[in-house]
């Protein structure tokens, strides 16, 4: 460590100035002359907090803020104006209508509908009636042995494979279903319901002019879960679970037609296959899911109708997400570009309101035509950002099959100093928008190249998925390390000295290139380093054992895929860190690697953010983290670049 480094003030700023930006994260709801939007942001105790912003089109064509509700989060627009939740400050949910918000006054007061103690998953309108139907999260009791022998405790008691770390911290009850007339008069009503044996709610509901359709969760014997729906008449009539051989289906979405409900269905691949995402479609009578394949196999997210007879879905393409509509008369599918990629969007009349963004473009939100293409802004992020450039590269590897690509993004003027490497989680997650935390900027602030790899498990780059599935190390952490060589040969950064940097799957990927690439620096944050221990203590161990299989049974393939002992060289600078209440992947994981470490003669350095999960999220703590990293670049890549392997 050397104290006569300092973060340059232009990355400073830029850091601060980011993680102080108000955040666009979707479209709430949307009508032709009316977007409502989430946008979260800072309160006094380094909290994001929701609010919907309403922004209206005037006669002029000028779209302009007209009404703000703080503490709400989701909306759906009705007949009588717009129905929303808001978290009050005793935590309580609020269900409230602001009358006329689609049309006329934008000052309208809000009358309460209910109030719940739990959290309010999804809100629908049964179509035909004038009533709203919406889930919500149960009584939040821990959970006492039968036989009452843990009271007067803090225990929380499962006998059940839903035992979790989350679960212990804040326990919560089922979801339920209620509904509640928007008119005058009337209570709210729970709907009873009876679920097949060993499944639960997960809160995802539509709703048909017939019945209410709902997610499911299923555990299995081998740790893994199954998801699916149940239909729900109204007439009390049997319930009927999907669960369809070979697919989860999840996300439910409503289709005006009052008949049909689009999903978004998953395969379960056999082993040798690549996972596959696509739209589907259940109606009654038949309720049996129907696969909508798209063109080139890319993947496709269900996101609203535009009519009866169209589908309109989020594709991810690699460089950017589309919008892609599906045509029911005619069984194709239509493709629609935004200004940048689209993240998330609501349809109306033949039109998106779509939150977009992209590398080098903070979220803003757009109008899109389907037909034509025609964009219409409606508000943006004002954050000006460093001056650089920044370029999509694709890849082809020799017996690699399917595309690969990484992005490029380098200083204006100069050369670089160095190279940092950003390896994303997830695994399935692209660099092709805007990323609040791990974002490149501050690196080009500070005068590196950063390359954003895109490696096999990439969204957008299906053609490549069957190289990194039940692979992370063999196959994803391979084959980026060859990515990032052949990109920094074709670009002039061979010889820039290199650090590396990766939240989560990222983490383990970081550490997985460095025998290989010998870089100076290896940043982690949260790193999946041993796969069996996550599948054992981790509240996501149902998806490391849906893609690994059972950890009795498949003992090789973890310890293969997991962080190999004594594979870091000696002498190389490395900083961990994690959320100490990260139930996903837990912080023993960075601990023991760290000990680890330090016993190979690794220049290792541990930090544990006591408030953080999983997910790094309190900005003070975004902007502490991007200090130390930032330093440590500055440090480690300023003298000559050593040899590299080979």
């Amino acid at each position: 460590m050397r104290p006569d480094v300092v973060v340059g003030d232009t990355a400073t700023r830029f850091v601060d100035a980011m993680q102080a930006e108000a955040r666009i994260t979707a479209v709430a709801a949307y009508a032709p002359d009316r977007v409502t939007l989430r946008v979260d942001a800072l309160d006094g105790q380094d909290h994001l907090v929701p609010s919907l912003v309403c922004h209206r089109r005037d006669a002029e064509g000028t779209w302009r803020s007209v009404w703000r509700v703080p503490g709400a989060f989701q909306a759906l627009p009705v007949p009588a104006g717009l129905v929303y939740v808001r978290r009050g400050e005793d935590g309580r949910q609020f269900i409230a209508l602001r009358a006329d918000a689609g049309a006329g006054s934008d000052t309208a007061p809000e009358r309460v509908l209910d109030i719940r103690p739990g959290m309010v998953g999804s809100l629908m309108l049964r179509p035909g009636t004038g009533t709203l139907v919406y889930t919500v999260e149960g009584p939040s009791a821990p959970s006492d042995h039968p036989q009452g022998v843990l009271r007067d405790s803090d225990a929380v008691w499962w006998d059940g494979p839903d035992a979790s770390l989350a679960g212990a911290r804040r326990p919560v009850g089922d979801w339920q279903l209620w509904q509640v007339p928007l008119g005058a008069e009337g209570d709210a009503q729970q709907v009873g319901l009876t679920l097949p044996p060993g499944t639960a709610l997960t809160g995802e509901a539509a709703c048909t002019a017939e019945a209410v359709v709902l997610g499911t969760r299923e555990h299995r014997p081998d740790g893994s879960r199954r998801f699916g729906l149940l239909v729900v008449a109204y007439d009390g009539s049997p319930a009927r679970h999907l669960q369809p051989t070979g697919f989860d289906i999840t996300a439910p979405v409503s289709c005006p037609d009052g008949l049909t409900v689009a999903c978004l269905a998953a395969s379960l691949p056999a082993e040798g296959e690549a996972p596959a995402q696509y739209a589907a479609l259940v109606a009654a009578p038949s309720w049996e899911p129907q696969i909508l394949k798209a063109p080139d196999d890319t993947w496709q997210q269900p996101c609203g109708w535009d009519g009866p007879d169209r589908l309109v879905c989020r594709g991810a393409e690699g460089r950017r997400s589309v919008l892609n509509t599906y045509h029911l008369r005619t069984s194709s599918w239509t493709r629609t570009e935004a200004s940048a990629s689209v993240l998330h969007a609501q349809i109306a009349d033949g039109r998106a309101a779509a939150v977009v963004a992209a590398i080098a473009t903070p979220p803003a939100v757009e109008v899109v035509h389907l037909s034509t293409g025609a964009v219409e802004p409606v508000t943006a992020t004002r954050l000006t950002l460093p001056a650089g450039r920044v370029s999509h590269h694709p890849q082809r590897l020799p017996d690699v099959p399917g595309n690969l690509a990484s992005w490029l993004c380098v200083p204006q003027d100069g050369p670089a100093r160095g190279t940092v490497v950003l390896l994303h989680g997830g695994p399935v997650r692209n660099w092709a928008e805007w990323h609040w935390r791990w974002n490149p900027w501050p690196f080009v602030a500070s005068g590196f190249a950063v390359i954003l790899v895109e490696p096999p498990l990439s969204l957008g780059y299906a053609s490549s998925m069957s190289t990194g599935w039940r692979r992370w190390r063999t196959g994803v952490a391979a084959v980026a390390a060859r990515q990032i060589d052949q990109l920094r040969d074709h670009t002039g950064l061979a010889d820039t000295p290199l650090a590396v940097v990766g939240p989560c799957v990222g983490g383990l990927l970081a550490l997985s290139v460095a025998q290989e690439l010998r870089p100076r620096l290896v940043v982690s944050y949260g790193g999946t380093m041993d796969q069996a221990q996550i599948v054992g203590g981790g509240d996501g161990n149902w998806l490391w054992a849906g893609e690994f299989g059972s950890p009795d049974t498949e003992h090789a393939r973890y310890a293969a895929e997991s962080f190999q002992p004594h594979s870091v060289p000696a002498g190389t600078r490395v900083l961990l860190s994690h959320g100490l209440h990260d139930g996903w992947v837990p912080p023993t994981e960075s601990l023991r690697v760290h000990r680890a470490l330090l016993r190979d003669g690794v220049r290792s350095e541990l930090v544990l953010f006591r408030t953080e999960g999983h997910q790094l999220a309190r900005p003070r703590n975004v902007r502490a983290w991007y200090r130390w990293t930032l330093t440590a670049c500055l440090e480690e890549l300023g003298a000559p670049a050593p040899e590299r392997a080979g």
